[in-house]
């Protein structure tokens, strides 16, 4: 299990998760001042709402790919599922921080945004494997590419 979590910050460093959740919470850290914001307010809910849907439309294509190429194995999606709790779990922990630091979302935003970036890689990436690319904005995939080939490795790899 912590391989796996040890392997998704690894990915988040490499596609610039990480960097992106930087920059979002420092801007989100800069509105929350300026809104004079204390606690758990509306935007956090929002951002967090934003997570849970991004991480569950990632969980439910990423199934969908994985019994599509008949690799889906129980203890495969058991263990998403915990990490994806462990997600939360790692944002709720930043929301403490920035209470006990005062610092208002600056730790909050930069590991929900980062987790929100992340998934929503993995997500476009899934759709394009399932062939519904065709739905979508091309430029999107383009952005997307070592993440779309990871995912055909993932999945064609026997």
């Amino acid at each position: 299990m912590f391989d796996n979590l040890s392997s998704l910050f690894q990915k988040m460093v490499v596609n610039k998760s990480l960097v992106l959740g930087t920059i979002t919470g420092v801007v989100g850290t800069f509105v929350n001042v300026i809104l004079g914001a204390k606690g758990f307010i509306l935007l956090h809910a929002y951002i967090a709402a934003v997570l849970a849907i991004i991480v569950a439309l990632d969980y439910t294509v990423g199934v969908r790919v994985a019994k599509k190429n008949n690799k889906y194995e129980s203890n495969i999606g058991i263990d998403a599922v915990i990490r994806d709790g462990i997600i939360f779990a790692i944002v709720a922990v930043g929301w403490i921080i920035d209470q006990l630091l005062n610092t208002g979302a600056f730790v909050f935003a930069i590991l929900a945004f980062s987790f929100i970036y992340h998934n929503l890689q993995s997500f476009a990436a899934n759709i394009y494997v399932l062939g519904w690319d065709k739905y979508f904005p091309m430029w999107l995939f383009r952005i997307l590419e070592s993440e779309i080939k990871a995912k055909i490795k993932k999945y064609s790899a026997e």
